[in-house]
């Protein structure tokens, strides 16, 4: 099927009118795998390969682009999140740099709205980790970036308009403050990260309760 006729099917399927309806569309004419899951209205899905799990996915988000997505169960996505690979990473020239082209989303995590995710290299939220807020940036490719990869370990929570550069990464149950910029990896565990880049605030320390743990 050719990419424009693929749009159009695309953006068609997103607006019927019902999510059992788009599941099964996606489905039986794009051969996606969705598994007891919703889908909100004008969610568009145009990529190479979907695995959806028991997830919850809101209106108006769109998935694009030639990358492999994974949702597991429990999973609940907003409205309007942008979750795009550029066609551009297939062109040969590009061959030598292996663009991985993949984003998965670990069980039970939370990304509220009007996010937007670069899938060009990979793109991992962990098990229970919260992409909160509004207007979060996370981007996995730029101009002499050669460790691209973004990951977010288990029970994080990311704050709004936060920015994640290529090649950053954080441990479990890390808390990133409001508008934080990520520039590097944090293998560190039950840490406060904040600043322009970020850096290390408090350590041992619980999100949840906003305590120190020692």
């Amino acid at each position: 099927m050719k990419s424009k006729k693929k749009s159009v099917l695309s953006f068609l399927i997103s607006i019927m009118p019902t999510s059992r309806l788009r599941v099964f569309l996606y489905g039986k004419l794009f051969g996606y795998r969705i598994h007891k899951s919703t889908l909100g209205w004008g969610t568009i899905i145009l990529i190479r390969k979907a695995d959806l799990n028991g997830c919850w996915i809101g209106r108006n988000n769109k998935f694009v682009g030639p990358m492999s997505l994974t949702i597991k169960q429990g999973v609940t996505i907003g409205r309007g999140n942008t979750f795009k690979c550029g066609w551009w990473t297939v062109d040969e020239k590009f061959n030598l740099a292996q663009y991985d082209r993949r984003l998965l989303i670990g069980t039970g995590a939370l990304i509220t709205s009007n996010h937007y995710f670069d899938v060009a290299g990979s793109f991992v939220l962990g098990d229970g980790s919260w992409i909160a807020g509004y207007g979060s940036q996370f981007w996995t490719h730029g101009a002499g970036a050669s460790e691209r990869n973004i990951f977010i370990g288990q029970n994080c929570y990311i704050g709004s308009a936060v920015r994640f550069a290529p090649g950053s990464a954080i441990g479990n149950n890390t808390l990133v403050g409001l508008g934080s910029i990520l520039t590097q990896k944090f293998s560190d565990e039950n840490v406060l990260l904040g600043g322009q880049p970020a850096k290390i605030l408090k350590k041992d320390y619980c999100w949840r309760t906003q305590k120190n743990e020692k």
